[in-house]
């Protein structure tokens, strides 16, 4: 009888599961396979169709202010040729530095009586609509597009005014003045250009050069250095006034603007774009970042000039505002997983190891580890309860362990005293405390810490002067506020001393007060708040009491469950091999993302030619939008940039001389149909790899478990395990 139990599922035997209890396989599901193969088919064309047209290095390369693209000969929409210029860093953005300074000589009283007055000759504006229109402009008379003057740095009441602060506010900024006064508060525009690092991407352009290093020096020994001389932009309302001080005004004024407001420029073979966007900042440097970006860096003259503690806040402010002026999120994305890879293999490494570790201890002691997990859960239940119940009242200045020892100690005294009573018959003391304490009449005899006290008079103590009389109400030791009626300085509350060497003594709260009376206020000032822990603190002490019943009901369910990964950890010890199966799985499934990455940067890099409108817009609101209404530059996701072309604007009406100035920048990237079905596949493909995995671990378990005890761990489980899944399961 026993010999014919062992042979019962040996090979050759009627009841024969040698290879599992399965008989006549199939295959499964084969319609699965040929949808599988025809997305794969798909997934080929269309990353054959990207490497022929898609450029990943758009998913990183630096882009400038125009969204052209750093070492890339051809840009979107015929933009600049910018191979060679790998470096993205920053000029400054002469418009937006010079627009108060400008504002300040062209709305002067010296200007408007050039203008508007004979004090100079003949008034160079007609009395009427153009008149009327500049007084509006500069602020000068009330109208709907101000709210007041403008703030510009003080009025320019004569040439001279005009020539001595022109000269020193430009001079900071064309390089003619040491640049350490652009940023010293004593320097001619104060304080200005101080606070502008918190706005960066207000003042500095980012270009695409050859070198970080590009600066005044850079312009000091290149022989084709350029010039360019201020110009308004079209869309400026103050352009034709400054057109006409510039080409009608007296020699004075003339002299002011063509002297004062000429900048020197890069040379092209530095920066390949317009005078006006090559434009070093005076006093600022840039460094080498990182592969392509430039950091800022305060020349030596501005340290000087202001510190090196300050110079160096105005680099870090200064690269902190253009970061996050300039972050784009993909870009983000791929950086920060090229520069976390090493920490995400150490991690992988890790993960196995504690991996292998659990396993031997589950081998080892299942029961213990399951339970302990069990009674670890309910046991932080407890705690969190508990902590959030003490934090509901925990006082200010006080730690969460001393509130909580408190309480521990309130609720055991309390506790005690209630069996004691209960068990002697006697009757609650009277418990009630008023006030200071002075006539409390209850029992309490240890501290708020849980200090025992001792009785007052004890000889050789510091309660010794303490005695009936001259105090009364003293009994025992039973905590008091004892004190006389000349005493100036008597307790908060009741008190004892205590037999303690460094706690001499030590106030009380009376019996069944748990919580402490919080004399500096709560820890948690909003009675809201309070409330809402001590609820929290309740909650959590439920969800621990209903998981104890369920532990309790289900308790048969987690012994199965115990000796179901005791089978299993015999499994593993038997067949040491299919530890192998998850990390060739692994492996698999890494080597899987990263060529689907590869093939997906090929799709996604390709922006399609119209998907960014070419055109010019009026104002900015019209081109990137408002909160409520998406611009013609971002009605769709992804988004691309806006930026202002100052030096090409578009003539919108020539009667009213209406310009758009506003342009749009294509996004790095674009998510289509192409990329939906990729993503398709790439999810297939994980999943199919999981389920492999686990149809190879299972069927592994099967083919062990009915083989016969003698022959575990030497029949092929594993490789018959993969037999069954290629040939009878892979499509389902």
């Amino acid at each position: 009888m026993s010999e014919e139990k062992d042979n019962k599922f040996q090979a050759g035997t009627a009841n024969d599961l040698s290879q599992g209890p399965a008989k006549n396989r199939g295959c499964t599901d084969p319609i699965c396979i040929f949808i599988l193969f025809a997305a794969w088919g798909m997934f080929v064309a269309v990353t054959i169709a990207g490497l022929a047209d898609g450029d990943p290095y758009k998913l990183y390369l630096p882009r400038d202010y125009s969204g052209a693209y750093c070492d890339a000969e051809k840009n979107w929409n015929g933009g600049p040729n910018l191979k060679g210029f790998t470096k993205l860093s920053y000029t400054m953005n002469a418009t937006s530095t010079t627009d108060t300074i400008v504002k300040q000589l062209v709305c002067s009283t010296y200007a408007q009586d050039i203008l508007t007055s004979g004090k100079y000759g003949t008034a160079l504006l007609a009395v009427g609509d153009a008149t009327d229109k500049y007084l509006c402009d500069c602020c000068l008379s009330p109208c709907a597009k101000c709210e007041g003057s403008l703030i510009v740095g003080g009025d320019l009441t004569g040439p001279g005014a005009a020539q001595s602060t022109m000269s020193g506010k430009m001079g900071d900024l064309t390089g003619a003045s040491n640049p350490g006064d652009l940023f010293s508060p004593a320097g001619a525009n104060s304080d200005k250009f101080t606070n502008m690092w918190l706005e960066a991407t207000k003042y500095f352009n980012s270009v695409c050069l050859t070198d970080c290093n590009s600066d005044f020096e850079s312009m000091n020994v290149s022989t084709d250095s350029r010039q360019w001389a201020y110009t308004m932009a079209e869309d400026n309302g103050l352009k034709s006034v400054w057109d006409t001080l510039k080409a009608n005004g007296p020699p004075a004024m003339k002299d002011i603007i063509k002297d004062q407001f000429t900048f020197k420029a890069l040379p092209t073979s530095l920066c390949p774009y317009p005078a006006s966007k090559c434009i070093p900042m005076p006093g600022v440097q840039f460094s080498e970042l990182t592969q392509g970006y430039c950091s800022f860096e305060m020349a030596n003259d501005v340290k000087n000039a202001v510190g090196n503690a300050a110079g160096d806040a105005f680099a870090i402010l200064g690269g902190e505002s253009v970061e996050k002026g300039s972050t784009e999120t993909f870009g983000t994305w791929c950086g920060d997983f090229m520069t976390s890879i090493d920490s995400f293999i150490v991690v992988s490494i890790c993960s196995f190891v504690i991996s292998l570790i659990f396993m031997v201890l589950l081998r080892c002691c299942v029961g213990v580890c399951v339970w302990l997990a069990v009674f670890l859960v309910f046991l932080f239940l407890c705690l969190g309860g508990g902590a959030s119940w003490v934090k509901s009242f925990q006082c200010a200045g006080s730690s969460i362990f001393e509130t909580s020892q408190g309480a521990a100690v309130a609720t055991a005294i309390s506790a005690s005293n209630s069996a004691s009573n209960a068990y002697n018959g006697n009757a609650p003391a009277d418990e009630t405390l008023t006030g200071n304490g002075a006539d409390y009449t209850g029992v309490q005899y240890r501290t708020k810490s849980g200090l025992l006290c001792i009785a007052w008079g004890t000889t050789n103590t510091s309660a010794a002067k303490y005695t009936v009389p001259p105090y009364t109400n003293l009994k025992k030791n039973y905590c008091r506020n004892p004190y006389l009626a000349g005493d100036q300085y008597p307790a908060a509350t009741i008190w004892c001393y205590t037999n303690d060497e460094e706690i001499k003594w030590q106030e009380c709260t009376p019996i069944g007060t748990i919580r402490p009376i919080c004399k500096m206020g709560y820890s948690v000032p909003s009675e809201q708040q309070r409330k809402a822990l001590e609820i929290i603190g309740y909650v959590l002490w439920g969800m621990a009491g209903l998981y104890l019943i369920l532990v309790c009901c289900l308790t048969n369910r987690i012994r199965l469950a115990i000796s179901v990964n005791k089978v299993a950890a015999t499994f593993v010890a038997h067949t040491p091999r299919i530890v192998l199966v998850p990390i060739v799985q692994a492996l698999i499934g890494v080597l899987w993302v990263l060529a689907w990455a590869a093939s997906v940067s090929f799709l996604v890099s390709q922006v399609p030619d119209g998907y960014t409108p070419k055109g010019a817009y009026e104002t900015y609101a019209e081109a990137y939008g408002t909160e409520t209404v998406p611009g013609k530059c971002t009605d769709k996701w992804p988004t691309g940039g806006v930026y202002k072309d100052e030096d090409n604007c578009l003539l919108l009406n020539s009667t009213s001389l209406t310009y758009a100035c506003w342009k749009c920048a294509p996004p790095r990237y674009v998510f289509d149909a192409r990329f939906a079905g990729s993503f398709f596949v790439f999810l297939w493909n994980n999943a199919l790899n999981i389920a492999i995995g686990q149809c190879i671990i299972a069927g592994a378990v099967g083919v062990w478990f009915f083989t016969p005890n003698e022959e575990k761990g030497r029949r092929p489980a594993i490789k018959t395990a993969i037999w069954n899944v290629f040939r009878y399961h892979l499509g389902s």
